[in-house]
């Protein structure tokens, strides 16, 4: 029995191309028609000299963010990054009510959101065809490093940007999912004084109250800082089941003079109820259900089949440091470093299996005990120095982490539940329960150097990585221990060329690594799963207009991946290949002082290259076609003057799932079902309270869903469907003062 019900899992999709067709004319259309029909925008932020004073780890002046530090841990323009990124300021997370990290990323292309349905328990992605049971999230530099159901879930309000890298990553970050990985940028305290309250009210009994405040200590603005906290409670879309949060993160900084920078960052969450974290059989979900009586039937879509004993609560301590120095107009030093910890109780009974005879759903129970603490430091020295034309940016660094996960877990069945007439109320357990006791441990240093080499329009990008991992797993009833010690050497090479106007094409080579647990039928552990990726690529990001847009190619292999033992079932061989190539595109535009644009479109073919069992078939929860737009205008200098009016519309191709092998799926077994397309509408309304003296402040609705759209989001296994979020509603209330 897997330790968790959550899988690791990626795949292909279809759908009708009509409807795409017409999201990406009006999207291109309304692009081009808006930017050649308004003036030039200049963002400034300097008084008015016409340059935007923007850092890779600050607030964007728009929702078009030019600087990022997420690819290269440097603060470098996106034009001269040789991968795709995207950015996602605070300002289109306030604009969009966004309440979770994997919502935040909604309109972010490449990337699927709907892992787990409407649950926010983790935030869990697939991105360009991957997805793991780890989210694979970095905070200010530094990995979150989950373990089992041990998952840190940061709260949006406490960030200043959401970013996302595509692509193997290795090369900065050690062992990292081939599909690319989330950088988080926490809010940092100001030396301007910033009082903000918020408000919030909303359907499922939504209540939340969050405030801001930051300042500077002393008149000099040597000593400053930044309170942020936030109360959040509401009803969890599934019956039975609650979400509460509270969130508190305070902060300071030490400027002592220009050169040097400290700043102090904790973040301390207590969730007594993270909401719901099941799953729904494909009867009743994608397909409907017929009852005895002949007529057909479909799950509601807040059918929920555990019980009230199920709770999922967590305790997340963090504290941590920033730390930057510059010596002179060439050498900087900085480091990052941060612990971590995060208590877990999971208690959950869930449905493992369909019993069409007796149309019920066949359950389990798991419940897991867990202390996760984890330190990571990073130490990095940066050079900028020229030889003859030919300017440089060195880095070098050496990074260091360690997880340890103290887990206390039990799995055995459940009774049944009837999915046509649920009696709630008998959550007995039946079975001789597992006992899964273990010290679960993950360790690894990486050294590090880069070079960003510029020369006339040329950037060209190269940086390597030497990375010792290991990962240990005691079991503590039979004290046997399962030690695993991989090394691997990953690189990364990119070259750029950046005209005048803005535009720059771009082609890189990027890797990473991936450490495998277990061992083969002979007691050999396995080697590292490798991955690789070739892209290719246009940006456009023009000096004097607020405008980000990138379109790319890319193919992605990752090799040594688990399949069954042909020669026995019980075990995996190391014989398996994915691959994963597509086409992405996105824009973002502050198109002038009304009107913001967001649109994206992804194609993503992904297939089991080799596999003993799943050869040419395409990974689970994968739509081959994604699509967005969001649009949002606010009014200046009519009788609407400070109103803002947003929509957006979001389309998931059809995806697949996997009917798992049993004895019940018989010729089923292994092959894949289809999950249905879906389109979602969003909208938004916001005044803004400055003519009545308040400025800055701000009452608005948010309406997720607009028409109530029935889906199902994705499906991991014929056993395992999520429903999508009902239409949700959010009133929200910021005041500044």
């Amino acid at each position: 029995m897997n330790a968790r019900n959550t899988f690791p899992c990626s795949l292909r999709a279809m759908t009708s191309r009509r409807p795409l067709a017409v999201l990406i004319a009006l999207t291109l259309g309304t692009l081009s028609t808006q930017v050649l029909a308004e003036e030039t925008v200049v963002v400034t932020a300097d008084g008015g000299s016409g340059v935007a004073q923007e850092s890779a780890w600050g607030p964007s002046p728009t929702i078009a963010a030019k600087q990022s530090a997420t690819g290269t841990k440097t603060d470098t323009p996106i034009e001269k990054n040789p991968q795709s990124v995207s950015v996602v300021t605070q300002e289109e997370m306030s604009m969009r009510a966004v309440t979770s990290v994997k919502g935040a990323f909604n309109y972010t292309p490449g990337v699927l959101t709907g892992n787990r349905g409407s649950s926010d328990v983790i935030d869990a992605l697939s991105i360009r065809g991957f997805s793991e049971t780890n989210t694979n999230q970095y905070l200010d530099g530094l990995k979150l490093q989950g373990d089992n159901y041990s998952e840190f879930a940061i709260d949006p309000y406490f960030l200043e940007r959401a970013e996302l890298l595509r692509g193997p990553v290795s090369v900065l970050y050690g062992k990292s999912n081939p599909g690319g990985v989330v950088a988080l940028v926490s809010k940092r305290p100001t030396q301007e004084t910033l009082r903000e309250v918020q408000f919030q009210m909303g359907t499922d009994n939504l209540f939340s109250t969050g405030f801001d405040f930051g300042g500077s200590l002393d008149d000099d603005g040597v000593y400053s800082y930044r309170l942020t906290g936030l109360a959040r409670s509401a009803d969890a879309q599934q019956e039975m089941n609650k979400e509460k949060r509270y969130t508190i993160a305070p902060a300071f900084s030490w400027r002592p003079d220009a050169n040097t920078r400290v700043d102090l960052l904790t973040y301390f969450q207590n969730e007594p109820e993270t909401g719901y974290y099941g799953w729904l059989p494909r009867e009743g979900t994608v397909v409907g259900i017929t009852r005895p009586d002949g007529s057909s039937y479909k799950l509601p879509t807040n059918f929920d089949e555990g019980e009230d004993r199920n709770k999922i609560s967590r305790n997340t301590k963090m504290v941590g440091y920033n730390a930057e120095h510059s010596f002179n107009d060439t050498w900087t030093v900085r480091q990052n470093l941060r612990y971590a910890e995060l208590k877990t109780d999971y208690r959950s009974i869930y449905g493992r299996t369909f019993n069409p005879a007796t149309l019920e759903i066949n359950r389990m129970y798991a419940g897991s005990k867990e202390k996760l603490d984890q330190f990571a430091v990073d130490t990095q020295a940066q050079a900028k120095f020229a030889t003859g034309a030919l300017d440089h940016t060195v880095l070098v660094g050496v990074d260091y982490q360690r997880t340890r996960n103290d887990i206390d877990a039990i799995f055995t069945g459940a009774t049944p539940i009837s999915i046509v007439n649920p009696q709630y109320g008998n959550d007995s357990l039946v079975g001789a329960p597992y006992l899964y006791q273990y010290l679960n441990k993950q360790e690894q240093t990486g050294l590090y150097t880069q070079d960003q080499m510029e020369w006339n329009k040329w950037v060209l990008t190269l940086g390597g990585r030497y990375d010792y991992a290991m990962t240990s797993a005691l079991n503590r009833n039979g004290g046997v221990q399962d030690k695993n010690h991989d090394q691997a050497f990953t690189w990364r090479g990119g070259l750029n060329y950046v005209f005048d106007n803005g535009i720059a094409p771009y082609f890189s080579y990027s890797e990473s690594f991936i450490p495998t647990s277990g061992t083969t039928s002979s007691g050999k552990s396995f080697d590292p799963s490798r991955a690789k990726q070739y892209e290719a690529g246009v940006k456009y990001v023009p000096k004097d207009r607020p405008i980000v847009i990138t379109t790319s190619v890319y193919q992605i292999t990752k090799n040594k991946n688990l399949t069954v033992d042909p020669a026995n079932s019980s075990f995996s061989v190391q014989s398996g290949e994915i691959r994963s190539r597509g086409v992405e595109f996105e824009a973002k535009a502050a198109v002038n002082a009304n009107i913001n644009v967001t649109a994206a479109y992804a194609y993503t073919d992904a297939e089991y290259t080799h596999d003993t069992t799943l050869k040419g078939r395409t990974p689970v929860q994968v739509p081959k076609h994604m699509a967005s737009l969001w649009t949002d205008y606010t009014f200046h200098e009519t009788a609407l003057s400070g109103f803002t009016i947003g929509a957006g519309v979001r389309y998931t191709g059809e995806s697949k799932g996997l009917y798992e092998e049993s004895a019940q799926n018989g010729a089923k077994s292994n092959q894949n079902f289809d999950v249905a397309a879906y389109t979602t509408v969003d909208a938004a309304l916001k005044y803004d309270l400055g003519r009545f003296g308040l400025p800055g402040s701000t009452v608005g609705v948010n309406i997720n869903n607009l028409f109530d759209r029935e889906y199902v989001a994705s499906c991991y296994r014929d056993y395992a469907c999520y429903w999508g979020a009902e239409r949700q509603i959010v009133g929200t209330a910021t005041f500044r003062f």
